[in-house]
Order: C-alpha cells, then structure tokens, then sequence
C-alpha cells in the first residue's frame, strides 16, 4: 500500500489550481462524515477492488498532471487507489490517509 503524504505535501498540492479532491469511501461513510471545504469526487474503492475507479478515471481526472488528494477512512483505501492512478500514468497522487487526516493537514473544514 501507498503510504500516507506527508501533511505539508498534501497542504501545497491542495492550494494548486486544478487540485483534485478524491473521496474513496463507501456512500454511508459520507453520509457520516464528509468534506466541507472544498469540492471532492466520490469513486467507492475497497482495499482489494478500485475498478470503478479505473473504469471512471479517464472521465473524472482528465488531466494526468493536476494533483489528485485521495482520501479515505484510514489511508488504506486511499492508498491502493493512488497506487492503481499512478498505473495509469497519474503523477502528482497524494494519499492524504484519513478524512481527518486532510483536514489537519489543510488546517480547516
């Protein structure tokens, strides 16, 4: 698995234009929690299974250079997701680990 970005890294890339945020939680871990900051894309990916994710990413992450601040509920899922992005030609992936994690990271939500 991808380790967790350093929390500096994941703070400079989110204040690029054109940063991505990407939410890889299932659909009630949203409910329970989410981002509120800034705009984020949802794509469910399990520790073992990002291929909706593979199958949406040409579509939803059109530019392979933007960053792309992956996130989840541990880092785990964010980590296999970062993983499976840079397969694809992605280069600027960042695993932000927990949604709490970001939000430490970008100071505020």
């Amino acid at each position: 698995m991808a380790s967790i970005s350093p929390p500096h890294l994941v703070k400079d890339a989110s204040d690029k234009q054109g940063a991505i945020f990407l939410d890889v939680r299932r659909g009630d871990e949203i409910q329970e929690a989410s981002l509120k900051s800034r705009p984020f894309l949802h794509v469910s990916c399990t520790p073992d299974d990002c291929s909706d994710l593979m199958a949406k990413s040409d579509e939803l992450l059109p530019d392979k250079n933007a960053p792309v601040i992956v996130f989840c509920r541990s880092g785990r899922r964010a980590g296999k997701a970062k993983e499976m992005l840079e397969l694809k030609g992605y280069t600027n992936v960042l695993n932000a680990g927990a949604l709490t994690d970001l939000v430490n990271a970008l100071g505020s939500d």
